[in-house]
């Protein structure tokens, strides 16, 4: 039996990033809203650079998710630049630099799955894509944002917290909404769908 893995893309596999990219775009939107709500309500506390840290996991959901759900090589990065791409055209002021930030973050989460060989499909390669979509897009800000002129303990608390976010978000909310859909059917038709046994960690391998 052919290993879904090597197949080519197919339709509805762009379809489903599209879909992704879509749902994500304005999820993103509201995101960037609640982080500006909770960094003015940190403020009095001198704690506003995390009002965007505790929920920046969100910011990679769609790349998780749509790698879990299809599993092949490029979807992680491909539905996350869709996801920034379409968010920019629903109203983002950032411009441009959304749809770089979304390929940042989707190389990263691209790269967690490729150490795995996109054989492992759990809370644990998941969670590694998306710690890499989170130091990918912090590496970034450093200068960006000028980060760097931060206390290297301010530094260091705002990544930690980063991290716990992107397992949090992008890593066990997405399982197990992956699994949630799987358990419908509405995605029998891929990847995640054809091994229905949910709990499985690893893919099977391609049958000699």
């Amino acid at each position: 039996m052919k290993n879904q893995k090597t197949e080519n893309w197919k339709l509805k596999d762009v379809i489903m990033m599209a879909i992704l990219g879509v749902i994500f775009s304005a999820v993103y939107l509201l995101v960037f809203q609640g982080g500006l709500a909770l960094s003015t309500a940190l403020t009095p506390f001198g704690l506003s650079n995390f009002g965007f840290e505790i929920i920046y996991g969100i910011w990679f959901m769609a790349a998780t998710l749509g790698a879990y759900i299809i599993r092949k090589p490029g979807v992680a990065l491909i539905t996350e630049v869709l996801a920034a791409a379409i968010e920019l055209l629903m109203g983002n002021s950032g411009g441009v630099v959304v749809v770089l930030t979304g390929a940042i973050q989707g190389l990263g989460a691209e790269l967690g799955f490729a150490l795995f060989r996109y054989k492992r499909w759990d809370v644990v390669s998941m969670s590694v894509s998306a710690m890499l979509a989170a130091t990918f897009i912090f590496c970034y800000e450093l200068y960006f944002l000028q980060y760097y002129l931060l206390a290297p303990g301010m530094l260091i608390a705002q990544l930690l917290v980063r991290f716990v976010s992107a397992i949090v978000f992008s890593a066990v909310v997405v399982k197990l909404a992956g699994d949630g859909l799987a358990k419908t059917g509405v995605v029998k038709s891929y990847a995640i769908g054809a091994n229905a046994d949910i709990g499985k960690v690893y893919d099977d391998e391609e049958e000699a």
